[in-house]
């Protein structure tokens, strides 16, 4: 029997992978007679196979994009950038366990590239922009309504495990649409700062997010009153933990909440051999060991039993209760990083509220799978009521 959920590889990782690439057509960064075009030519279910697949996509549309501007077409050309930023992103996306990959550092900059010339064709008004942080920089990209100065509300979309603050255009068109700034941005262990500048994820994440909001306070088209934090995937961590300690926001949205990344290890005896099974499976399944090796390259780690022992440090449960602002979780149906919104909910002394999408309403999977626009009515309409209430409260 066919698997429902099933959009057209048999493996769920890489069916995964393939449907943020279509989900990615709503924001003009796919095309999906090129998406599938690409999945068909993929034949076994590899790092090497999906790279090859990816970035030639990823190398026809920059190409296209180049043509379409050299004939002065620059719609056709910021669109055919975005696509190829896009494929770009996913070509490394199964070969991330080795920083040093010469291809994962060629897709990395064909990425980036991509997006930066995207950017400079884009209607509206865009900062690629670096944050001072502990002596360094971090990037990403701040997107304005409008270029007249006045502040908005602005939200903030911190990346997660895998994503780049390129790869967080999928989330800019729907706030812009809604009077809503946008600063998407990465943080240790993230995107550049991890490909190239080699910092790594830490549990403590205010000390990422604090600077950012001291920064976004230096301008005046943000509305420092009225600033929301966004967490998405393993942001769903790092967003709640910023909050518990950076009072500055207005509101925080999760999706899915995970505060206690550790909660789903085993523990006991069990917990005890994880390491050693999980490490032993690591040399005979190159799948197993890609999935850990690029976890683990995100915290600068290289053995399996670290790994573990770190992701259990990275629980924010007992800081919960010092969230100040109003919250609401998202609990996609079959998120497989799902189930522990009600959890945060009951750890916190703010106003929570979690909100259940579901298959029947085509917004099941992974931060909604493919049910973006369900996603994005339920988010707004919660932002708009709440950030108006902060307003009306000043």
């Amino acid at each position: 029997m066919a698997d429902p959920a099933r959009i057209f590889f048999r493996n769920a990782s890489y069916d995964g992978q393939f449907a943020r690439t279509l989900a990615a057509a709503l924001v003009d960064a796919a095309d999906l007679g090129e998406a599938w075009a690409t999945a068909r030519r993929i034949g076994s279910l590899n790092g090497a196979s999906w790279h090859d697949a990816w970035s030639r996509a990823a190398g026809i549309a920059h190409s296209a994009g180049d043509a379409a501007l050299a004939a002065g077409r620059r719609v056709s050309a910021r669109k055919a950038f975005l696509r190829a930023s896009e494929y770009w992103r996913q070509s490394y996306y199964f070969i991330r366990s080795d920083l040093d990959d010469p291809r994962l550092q060629a897709a990395y900059r064909g990425h980036v590239e991509a997006f930066l010339a995207a950017k400079d064709l884009m209607d509206h008004h865009v900062e690629h922009v670096r944050i001072p942080y502990e002596g360094t920089t971090i990037p990403g990209y701040l997107h304005t309504v409008d270029s007249t100065g006045a502040p908005r509300p602005t939200l903030l979309f911190p990346c997660g495990y895998d994503s780049t603050a390129e790869a967080g255009w999928l989330q800019v068109p729907a706030a812009l649409e809604r009077g809503y700034n946008t600063l998407v941005f990465e943080g240790p262990g993230q995107g550049a700062a991890l490909f190239t500048q080699r910092l790594f994820l830490r549990r403590d994440f205010e000390k990422v997010l604090t600077p950012v909001v001291d920064w976004l306070r230096t301008r005046a088209d943000v509305d420092a009153g009225r600033l929301a934090l966004i967490g998405r995937s393993f942001a769903g961590y790092l967003a709640p933990r910023g909050a518990a300690f950076e009072h500055r926001i207005a509101a925080l949205v999760c999706d899915p909440a995970q505060p206690d990344m550790g909660a789903r290890l085993p523990s006991g005896f069990a917990g005890k051999v994880a390491g050693p099974v999980v490490a032993a499976q690591t040399h005979f399944s190159p799948e197993r060991a890609e999935f850990f090796g690029a976890r683990m390259a995100c915290h600068g780690l290289h053995s399996v039993e670290d790994y573990l022992a770190e992701l259990r440090r990275f629980n924010m449960l007992p800081e919960a209760s010092q969230i100040s602002c109003p919250t609401l979780i998202i609990e996609c149906e079959n998120d497989f990083a799902g189930g522990s919104g009600p959890d945060l909910a009951a750890a916190m002394t703010a106003p929570a509220e979690v909100v259940h999408l579901t298959a029947e309403q085509g917004a099941d999977g992974h931060c909604a799978g493919l049910g973006l626009e369900v996603w994005t009515e339920t988010v707004y309409a919660w932002l708009d009521r709440t950030l108006a209430q902060a307003t009306a409260a000043r």
